[in-house]
């Protein structure tokens, strides 16, 4: 069991890995393993959340967040804020590299050096912030041209999953009938969704168990088996109703009568507020990015 020593008052935080720690993280965080990574004496998928243990491989690290809410449930009904990353990837509240990965410009690489020491438990504590959150990206930029979920997710998966994915979250009641249209077009996605980063643990737990009712649906109703890099099909669509989640509950958390009505300056009333900096730990010298500096 994780130690609370340093651990901000009421925060959980978790990390999900599928492969042995290659970073020492601080005492305060829960390591939930997946996959291969399982074993005695760990708090493994398998025990926190037996029915997705089959699935891991076309959820990913969403499994593990299924996991991690029965664990919060079980034995942190005292959690006030959930944090989660993955065992490369954490979201910090400011820059600490100032590099950007060069295949994905949002998130920053941080050398392996900077965090593999006690300066971690301060680079990955969210202080007081109920929030902390991947910068925002949006598709499309020219005004006369959405782009949204669903022409994005074409373009790079098997569209006919997301089709059945949305139908499930309306028929488990997470998207009302009405909601379709502007979750096809929402042009705004955060990274991770409500699966990296810092959240209240009320919202999290309540959008959480929403994503899991529709993967369920989805595992049960619909087998799909792809290959490689398409293979964690239900942890693609879950990322994007997470973040569809998320960006409704940031919007009414803002909204007046001109942010209601003005995307731009509701969304820099919250980014201002909530978004950090996502970051990927790595080896320095077998990354090209990397040009030095902290």
């Amino acid at each position: 069991m994780p130690s609370d020593e340093g651990a901000p008052a009421g925060l959980v935080y978790a990390c999900m890995t599928h492969v042995p720690l290659w970073v020492r993280f601080p005492d305060y965080v829960t390591t939930i393993h997946l996959g291969q990574a399982q074993g005695v004496g760990r708090l493994n998928l398998r025990d926190l959340a037996p029915e997705w243990e089959p699935h891991h491989p076309v959820l990913g690290g969403t499994a593990g967040s299924f996991a991690l809410k029965n664990y919060l449930r079980r034995h942190r009904p005292d959690a006030t804020r959930v944090g989660i990353c993955q065992y490369r990837k954490f979201v910090s509240r400011g820059r600490i590299s100032g590099v950007p990965d060069p295949k994905y410009r949002a998130m920053d690489v941080v050398p392996k050096a900077t965090v593999d020491g006690p300066q971690f438990a301060e680079l990955l504590s969210p202080g007081d912030a109920p929030f902390v959150l991947s910068a925002p990206r949006r598709f499309t930029r020219l005004p006369w041209y959405r782009r949204g979920y669903l022409k994005e997710y074409a373009r790079d998966h098997h569209v006919e999953d997301f089709l059945r994915f949305t139908a499930q979250a309306v028929e488990q009641g997470v998207l009302t009938d009405r909601e379709v249209l502007a979750f096809f077009r929402e042009d705004v996605i955060v990274p991770g969704g409500v699966e990296l980063g810092v959240f209240p643990a009320e919202f999290w737990l309540r959008s959480i168990e929403s994503v899991e009712r529709v993967v369920r649906a989805c595992v049960e109703q619909h087998p799909v088996t792809r290959e490689a890099y398409q293979a964690r099909v239900w942890s693609f669509c879950a990322e994007r109703l997470g973040s569809y989640l998320l960006l409704k509950h940031l919007r009414a958390e803002v909204a007046g009568p001109l942010t209601r009505h003005v995307e731009w300056l509701n969304r820099r009333q919250w980014v201002r507020r909530h978004v950090g900096q996502l970051n990927l730990i790595v080896d320095s010298d077998a990354h090209a990015g990397y040009r030095g500096g902290t």
